[in-house]
């Protein structure tokens, strides 16, 4: 009996042992939705990255970025990988967020009018969709319209669901004009709907994918959230320059085998994702302003009480992310060179 129990013992233990997870830290990071902008934390848990730095994350869906800060600021997730409105908004509330890195420094919108509209000055009198008020493709419309010199009050702008549900309100002539993002703006020209602009051409920047933690977090786990960044700084840059194992990722976890839309979902995202991952700090204040209208507390803070890049300054001290540039460019060329080969 004693031997049996022994040998039980030993068997958990090797088990566990053997674990992926074993001496690893175990952190939670949310992310908000299934498409291009999440690839790269999706490329650095497929291939490892993460894991090769001593961490092992779970990338987790989580909708709604107000609800993805509430789990971070709770201490339920430790990474956001998320629009900087939220966190944004929730530190000017009190929360103690901050972002610690941005690798989607534009905007991933393409404004899109049902037919018959051919100029923004038709936009006068029309309704606007959004996801909900206040967020960030509410933001991207307002800043549309203020490219064009529209006064905001000549339209209406209302809550009208997600991406699909949208497109198909813009389709049915529930609402006149929206916002889209890939794939969704290339159905979108198929059917015939006109795009009048692409947001990412404008010089304004914008927090599209933030890295978001808590400032506790930060002060209590710093080596854990130096790992972080260089697992997803890796994700990046494989994104921006690996179209075929990003392809690959893309598939699994959209749950699509569509070559179109894949391939349409890497061409608009992966050439305005920012390697080196640093936030633009003009994105920040284009937040802040907006955040500005409602609330009169916004207007007095700066876009540096938001950020903390600290960690990202050291690793490119320390040539962590040249190293990475150069890791990758030689890692494709072995992979290039065996496909040649037909390994």
């Amino acid at each position: 009996m004693k031997k049996l129990i022994l040998w039980a013992r030993l068997g958990l233990y090797f088990f566990v042992l053997s674990s992926p997870v074993y001496g690893q830290e175990r952190v939670v990071a949310a992310y908000g939705g299934t498409s291009g902008q999440q690839a790269p934390l999706w490329l650095a848990h497929d291939l490892s990255f993460f894991k090769k730095h001593g961490i092992y994350v779970e990338p987790t869906l989580i909708r709604g970025g107000s609800i993805r800060t509430a789990a971070i600021s709770a201490g339920e997730v430790q990474f956001g990988v998320d629009s900087g409105v939220s966190p944004v908004t929730s530190a000017i509330a009190g929360a103690e967020v901050v972002i610690i890195a941005t690798y989607y420094n534009k905007h991933p919108w393409s404004f899109a009018v049902r037919p018959g509209i051919r100029s923004p000055q038709e936009l006068a009198g029309k309704k606007i969709g959004v996801l909900s008020l206040g967020a960030s493709n509410h933001m991207a419309v307002v800043t549309a319209l203020r490219h064009w010199g529209i006064d905001e009050r000549s339209v209406t702008i209302l809550r009208a669901g997600g991406t699909a549900e949208r497109l198909a309100a813009l389709q049915t002539g529930m609402i006149d004009a929206t916002v889209l993002i890939a794939p969704e703006t290339q159905r979108a020209r198929k059917a015939g709907i006109p795009i009048l602009l692409e947001l990412a051409e404008l010089r304004e920047g914008f927090p599209t994918i933030s890295i978001v933690t808590t400032k506790k977090f930060l002060a209590n786990k710093r080596d854990v959230a130096k790992q972080f960044l260089k697992g997803i700084s890796e994700g990046v840059y494989v994104f921006k320059t690996d179209r075929e194992r990003s392809l690959k990722a893309l598939a699994k976890w959209m749950r699509t085998s569509d070559t179109e839309v894949l391939e349409d979902t890497y061409q608009s995202h992966a050439s305005n994702v920012s390697f080196p991952p640093f936030t633009d700090l003009s994105g920040i204040r284009a937040v802040i302003d907006f955040l500005g209208r409602s609330r009169p507390e916004a207007a007095r803070r700066s876009p540096q009480e938001f950020v903390d890049e600290k960690i990202l300054k050291e690793l490119e001290a320390e040539g962590f992310l040249m190293r990475s540039e150069k890791d990758g460019r030689l890692e494709r060329r072995v992979l290039w060179e065996d496909r040649k080969l037909g390994i």
